[in-house]
């Protein structure tokens, strides 16, 4: 083997080690999904804030467009806290580079309002943008999925 040749082995090494280190975007998502309904049943104001964008929307089941902070005091108040459950599923994740789009769906068991203690499932598309080296939730749309 040249010299040449053994640069470039290693070097192509070096590149297959470190794309098997680093997780995938999916992953990523996927993880950030599951740690963002944590943290809304949690109601964990400032985790909920490293994951919603500052421009993030909401576009809820009745069809209203909320803000972040809208939904961040939704979520975080210090009022009875809006669900007794949640569970998120995430489906598909498909990845456009700085944009990612995810199809997933809510299993919630709402505190309060017309729904309070039945189950509610909802289908949710969310859509994840890179800023600044991390994702950020922009913007979820749910819909009711009824039976």
């Amino acid at each position: 083997m040249t010299r040449r040749q053994a640069l470039i082995a290693a070097a192509l090494l070096g590149i297959a080690q470190a794309c098997a280190a680093a997780p995938s975007t999916e992953a990523t998502i996927r993880a950030l999904e599951q740690q963002q309904v944590q943290a809304a049943t949690a109601r964990d104001r400032a985790a909920l804030e490293k994951i919603f964008a500052p421009e993030f929307k909401i576009i809820n089941p009745s069809g209203a467009v909320g803000t972040r902070e809208e939904l961040l005091n939704m979520l975080a108040s210090s009022g009875p806290a809006p669900y007794a459950s949640a569970l998120y599923t995430t489906d598909e994740v498909r990845d456009y580079g700085n944009l990612v789009v995810s199809i997933g769906r809510d299993t919630v068991v709402p505190n309060q309002g017309a729904m309070a203690g039945k189950t509610v499932l909802r289908r949710v598309t969310q859509v994840w943008q890179k800023q600044k080296g991390a994702w950020r939730l922009t913007l979820r749309h749910a819909n009711l999925i009824t039976p």
